[in-house]
């Protein structure tokens, strides 16, 4: 298994059948493929909510899902000096593409529902090539997901557990139902090779951000935001923003959760004010800032369904 993930990361750019092969046994590998046309079937109703819950729990207590609660900030040129003293440092730097899917429009869903597919592509290094190592991930708003003050608490799932999830999601399809239709891809993506998930061809993709990452950690463990994590992002539209986050487990109690959310709301606080920002203006994420220009229409739909707030 560890030679077959090894050609996957590191011929990224074959697409030939074998390659194709290969990919199926390394189950934890997603091929990916560039289509100009998809068959796109019509569909029934999702499942009952009772059949989802039902295998959400199940998806759950396999893949030990998380809890990310998280807060974003605006970032500058002090950024970085005002994190050191604090006691951070930087631990990593990553480069990432997020793909993120829901139905065609006007038929979105999952988003609407705060419930966030995407596809993550990693870039990485084996030996001396680099390459794309991806996972499909499942970001699921629970109850009371944003506070007003823009904090966020989502339950995260991430490659089988998450792929079980999103397709038992989907609404269903039978054969008398499923019809050809010469779907163009959207010209946006059409230079790209757009993630491809086996049995839910009716995903298409409505966004996608490259992210430049550099993570930063408390290099004491007294420190007393030690289990915080800060994340400054910079978007390839050029946008940049900072996210403080925590990580629960999946059984932690809303207790556990809420001294998480104060003690990054103490923090957030800490850095907007020495670096002169106002800690009261919500700061939006990267998929807002894209959504915002490049799909108004969708982003307008989630502003009225209540999962994302217009910044003050």
């Amino acid at each position: 298994m560890m030679l077959l993930a090894f050609i996957a990361a590191t011929m990224p750019s074959i697409r030939a059948p074998s390659l194709h092969k290969v990919l199926l046994i390394a189950s934890t590998y997603s091929l990916r493929f560039s289509a100009a046309y998809t068959t796109l079937p019509v569909f029934n109703a999702p499942r009952s909510t009772a059949e989802v819950l039902t295998r959400s729990m199940s998806a759950s207590a396999e893949s030990d899902g998380e809890i990310e609660i998280e807060k974003k900030f605006a970032v500058n040129d002090q950024t970085s000096a005002i994190l050191k003293s604090y006691g951070f440092d930087v631990v990593q730097k990553e480069e990432f593409v997020d793909w993120y899917f829901d139905l065609p429009a006007p038929r979105w869903k999952f988003c609407l529902d705060d419930c966030w597919f995407r596809y993550r592509e990693k870039k990485v290094k084996i030996m001396n090539n680099w390459g794309w190592r991806g996972a499909w991930q499942v970001k699921r708003g629970r109850k009371g997901t944003r506070d007003t003050d823009g904090m966020t608490t989502y339950e995260e799932l991430q490659g089988k557990a998450a792929k079980e999830l999103i397709l038992d999601m989907l609404p269903e399809v039978t054969a008398n139902e499923s019809i050809e239709l010469k779907c163009k891809s959207n010209s946006q993506y059409s230079t790209h090779d757009i993630p491809y998930l086996e049995g839910g061809e009716q995903l298409v993709p409505f966004a996608r951000v490259e992210t430049f990452r550099t993570c930063w950690k408390a290099t004491s463990t007294v420190n007393e935001f030690s289990g915080l994590k800060v994340d400054i992002d910079k978007a390839d539209s050029g946008y940049m923003v900072g996210e403080v986050e925590a990580l629960c487990d999946g059984i932690s109690s809303q207790e556990d959760v809420e001294n998480e959310k104060e003690k990054i709301r103490k923090f957030v606080d800490m850095i907007t004010r020495e670096s002169e920002r106002d800690n009261e203006a919500t700061t939006i994420g990267k998929l807002e800032f894209v959504l915002m220009k490049e799909s108004p229409d969708l982003y307008n739909a989630c502003v009225k369904a209540g999962v994302i707030h217009r910044p003050k």
